[in-house]
């Protein structure tokens, strides 16, 4: 379940970039225009902090989604380039820019690309919220009135700088589902309780589960997880399973990790930076994918 660099309408048709820099009083500032056919533009100031970046950072890329949650991942516009930012800045600022078509767009944010394992949704390094909107991502117009909308982007870098790391099995009673799209283990802050959260209180995410990966052992109908993920607290850490030609927000939960003292309850988790908190062991109940 990763979104593909280049991808996207806006990418086919974004087909070449110019970069250039200027500098801003007190800051360091690069510019990235892109030439494009397309009547709108967004530009975005981006603040990083938190820094310097973690090593294993391919890029940063700017995502504009006209529905959120995407109903597909080639409804999300993409810039080609990765943003430039400074690898040795505790604190930078780039601007970028993106052409657009005229319409409405529900979400901008910051992808995060690394250069060990497939991009997923706990990548996602910066996106603007709505208080005015039930805190649903900030959405935005792009008219022949006014083509150009300009926002400020806040992005940390230790979101995304897993320094540790969360192991267990995850025990299946049944074969998976022929219909099976997406298999997936996540740990969040705290449970979700509403859609938005399921992106924005995430930590990490595997969507590699499935009897085709290495992790899998057949005998057992087993898969042994791995999970990097930020020192701090997660307190869910659960399976989800997707069936294909469903949206990103049908999703089942089949298991969660549960409290050893407390059966049936969230189990969490207080993790050290460097450390690895293993035997956090799922059983996933295939009954919980049906309608």
């Amino acid at each position: 379940m990763s979104i593909r660099r280049g991808g996207g309408r806006g990418v086919a048709i974004a087909s070449a970039v110019i970069g250039a820099a200027v500098l801003l009083t007190g800051l360091s500032c690069e510019v990235e225009h892109g030439i494009a056919p397309l009547p709108g533009m967004v530009r975005a100031r981006v603040l990083f902090y938190g820094g310097p970046p973690p090593k294993n950072t391919q890029g940063i890329y700017l995502v504009v989604a006209p529905k959120f949650p995407p109903r597909a991942i080639n409804e999300l516009y993409h810039s080609p380039n990765s943003l430039p930012f400074k690898w040795d800045a505790v604190r930078d600022t780039v601007m970028a820019e993106m052409a657009l078509p005229y319409g409405h767009y529900e979400a901008i944010s910051l992808w995060w690309y690394n250069t060990e394992t497939k991009s997923n949704l706990a990548d996602v390094l910066a996106l603007p919220l709505d208080a005015r909107n039930n805190l649903l991502p900030l959405g935005f117009d792009i008219t022949k009135e006014e083509p150009v909308f300009a926002i400020d982007l806040r992005a940390n870098w230790s979101r995304v700088d897993r320094d540790a790391s969360i192991e267990g099995t995850l025990y299946f009673n049944g074969p998976f589902p022929a219909n099976t799209l997406a298999t997936a283990v996540a740990a969040y802050v705290r449970k979700p309780e509403v859609n938005v959260e399921y992106l924005t209180l995430l930590k990490s995410i595997d969507f590699s589960v499935g009897t085709e990966s290495d992790n899998f052992d057949a005998q057992k109908n087993a898969y042994h997880y791995v999970l990097p993920v930020r020192h701090g607290t997660v307190e869910y850490v659960a399976v989800f399973w997707l069936p294909e030609r469903a949206s990103l927000t049908d999703f089942r939960v089949l298991g969660i990790y549960e409290d050893p003292d407390a059966p049936g309850q969230p189990g969490k988790l207080s993790i050290k930076a460097g450390e690895t908190k293993k035997g956090a062991d799922i059983f996933v109940d295939w009954a919980k994918a049906k309608p």
